[in-house]
């Protein structure tokens, strides 16, 4: 377990909210320092995502009809089956932020962001 000194005003206002919200201090601040959390890997997987829509023409040239990996502008990994992909990148990577999309014709896709996701204190 980890202690975070909180200056004084700061633990006056959480312990405020925690009250009007019915919960605990630890409960709420856990919630919103994951949501937080969840937002960066957010924000990641939408910079790789323009770095992919922007080095589109090579990537298909290079990668047509396979799955890639990609983190910080560069493919980590490639392969035509997703499952097989995801489950090497994440051994080697864990759970940081890495986009893994399919290489097709259109450069734009929609984009799932997958991952457990707790929300009120339930997974």
């Amino acid at each position: 377990m980890i202690t975070v000194p909180l200056r004084s005003n700061l633990a006056d206002q959480l312990q405020n909210e925690a009250a009007r919200r019915h919960t605990s201090v630890e409960m709420l601040a856990n919630d919103w320092l994951e949501e937080q959390l969840w937002e960066v890997k957010r924000e990641k997987i939408n910079e790789e995502a323009a770095r992919f829509r922007a080095q589109h023409s090579e990537l298909l040239a290079q990668y047509a009809g396979q799955y890639i990996a990609m983190r910080d502008g560069i493919v980590i990994d490639h392969d035509a089956d997703l499952a097989a992909l995801h489950n090497r990148v994440r051994a080697r990577y864990g759970d940081e932020p890495i986009l893994m999309t399919p290489v097709t014709s259109e450069p734009v896709q929609v984009i799932k962001i997958l991952g457990a996701r707790r929300r009120g204190g339930q997974r």
